[in-house]
């Protein structure tokens, strides 16, 4: 009934004397040994100039756990520059979509399970096919790699997550 140490994690003792772990009182996460607060990289996106809004997410799509992060303002090349020089590599998003419009609940707030897949519908406008074979075998092993969707000519590699 005692507070051992303040993490932020959640636990009980079990009859047999292991810890079960329930959860988290806040929304970090963890990602590659990194503790990461998700609202810390939506706050140094909202402060360059130009995102009008900003929101980050912890995806699964891959298998592992990684950051995206949805925006409205900027291109997200520009965003990641900045945002790069802001933050350390571990915090930068594996992906960053652009929004134009964003999905809300019936009470007016954000629905972050409904926001888009990196890959997905926000970044089909952006796609340009493989012209050649050397840009298909290229587009191919990104997609192995990426497992993500389809990998057109002017996809980052850093932005689809790898």
């Amino acid at each position: 009934g005692e507070r051992m140490y303040k993490t932020g994690d959640v636990a009980r003792w079990l009859p047999d004397g292991n810890i079960e772990f329930l959860g988290r009182t806040d929304d970090q996460v963890k990602i590659r040994g990194y503790r990461i607060e998700p609202g810390e990289i939506e706050a140094a996106l909202r402060s360059i100039e130009g995102v009008r809004e900003a929101a980050v997410t912890v995806r699964t799509d891959s298998g592992e756990p990684e950051l995206c992060a949805y925006i409205e303002g900027l291109q997200r090349n520009e965003v990641r520059a900045q945002l790069e020089r802001l933050l350390p590599g571990y915090m930068v998003p594996a992906y960053m979509i652009e929004m134009k419009q964003w999905p809300v609940t019936p009470s007016g707030k954000l629905d972050r399970n409904a926001l888009p897949a990196p890959g997905g519908a926000a970044d089909a406008e952006t796609y340009t096919a493989p012209r050649n074979v050397t840009e298909m075998k290229l587009s191919q092993l990104w997609e192995d790699v990426l497992k993500n969707g389809p990998v057109g000519i002017h996809d980052n590699f850093f932005d689809r997550g790898g």
